[in-house]
């Protein structure tokens, strides 16, 4: 196997360790009711998916408060881990995927716009956080997606130079951002059409790649 070059690995959380898009995306539906916010499917997409939390709520109601910003932000990520929780599972070939790049010892870090409670529901959920050196939630950014600020922290925090870093992303704004810090980025088919996707290599799910899958796009 050819991996004369170290590499690290920068996940994005969801969307990618979980495909979990249609229970964000119905956790806003149903608050869209209680606080009259416009809301549809293809603006979830494009212009929601990957940003924070606080992006989002002003995305939906321009002049929200700050206080308005945080009850809406709390509100919807509850909602979201009750209607997500019986149905949390890992994508599918995350956990042999994850192991084999941990034998080949290749640093790995999560950076999600998530905010903490969602990060430690999902990965404890899971059971998969030594897998990783380090994990990024909404405290560390202050730049949403598609603002490369997040990758570029990851890469930091692994000791690795984004250059020789792959981004593993759904949404555009994370492909985007992946691709600003100078990343390889490899794009899952979880939140969108593949034909929309402009990375690197685009996958449906991580059964489809191995270790030498990532050396190769070097």
């Amino acid at each position: 196997m050819q991996n004369k070059q170290r590499i690290g690995l920068l996940f994005d959380m969801d969307g990618v360790i979980v495909d979990n898009h249609i229970y964000h995306y119905r956790a806003w539906q149903a608050l869209a009711k209680t606080y009259d916010l416009d809301l549809n499917e293809e603006d979830y997409r494009n212009h929601m998916n990957g940003r924070t939390i606080g992006e989002v709520v002003r995305f939906l109601q321009k002049n929200a408060s700050e206080e308005e910003v945080k009850r809406i932000g709390i509100e919807k990520e509850v909602l979201y881990r009750n209607l997500y929780q019986p149905f949390l599972t890992p994508t599918k070939g995350l956990w042999s995927f994850l192991s084999n790049a941990q034998e080949h010892k290749i640093p790995m870090c999560i950076g999600t716009s998530a905010p903490k409670e969602n990060v430690s529901f999902t990965i404890n959920g899971l059971g998969i956080g030594h897998y990783f050196k380090t994990i990024l939630d909404d405290r560390s950014v202050t730049k949403g997606k598609p603002h490369p600020e997040i990758y570029q922290k990851c890469a930091q925090s692994i000791g690795l130079p984004n250059e020789q870093c792959i981004v593993f992303e759904d949404a555009l704004a994370g492909i985007e951002a992946g691709k600003a810090a100078g990343s390889k980025v490899i794009a899952l088919a979880t939140s969108h059409e593949r034909s929309a996707l402009n990375a690197d290599l685009v996958i449906n799910d991580f059964s489809e790649i191995n270790i030498q899958t990532l050396y190769d796009l070097f």
